[in-house]
């Protein structure tokens, strides 16, 4: 018997052993990382939305579904192929991210050369949308965390003005609970 259950294990480590192949349901390497490629310019815009969870789906969402069209995939298509590449062939995997951020850096490069030429046809001046005269009306004074110039919300200013706030409410409720100085 115990024959029987060693020759059994013995060819079960020996068939596994010989398939080398990609399972099905796997996205080809290629594909892979020009998917990868546009997943992360993807991730790159969204980083300008929200941050609140739902803002993050109703935006997102509909990019993501986008890209895998692109592609003619799906999200599980693309979990299971990632986590196969990441988990089975790390080396593999590892190259593949060298060649997505190669690629990206010549986008950027492309990209960053446009806006150089463009501002150079303009005299150096970048191409601004109008912005009102903020100083002249009350109603017209951007917003603290506002940057008048692009109309664009500066979170980092945002969150200390939140921060302030909540560090000043902290500190009148702990003088409110304060037992009075004799």
């Amino acid at each position: 018997m115990r024959k029987y259950i060693t020759l059994f294990f013995s060819v079960l480590l020996f068939l596994s052993a010989c398939s080398n192949g990609t399972p099905s349901g796997i996205i080809d390497k290629d594909n892979m990382i020009a998917l990868l490629t546009d997943v992360h310019i993807v991730d790159g815009t969204m980083i300008t939305v929200s941050q609140a969870p739902d803002t993050l789906y109703k935006y997102g969402k509909g990019k993501y579904q986008a890209v895998f069209a692109k592609y003619h995939t799906d999200s599980a298509q693309f979990r299971k192929s990632f986590i196969y590449y990441a988990a089975n062939k790390p080396v593999e995997f590892a190259d593949m991210y060298d060649q997505i951020l190669k690629k990206l850096q010549f986008k950027t490069d492309s990209i960053n050369k446009l806006v150089s030429k463009k501002n150079m046809v303009n005299g150096g001046k970048p191409n601004l949308p109008a912005v009102p005269n903020t100083g002249s009306t009350p109603h017209m004074q951007a917003p603290q965390g506002v940057s008048p110039q692009s109309n664009v919300v500066n979170p980092r200013a945002r969150f200390e003005k939140m921060q302030a706030h909540r560090d000043s409410l902290i500190r009148k409720q702990k003088n409110k609970n304060a037992l009075p100085a004799k």
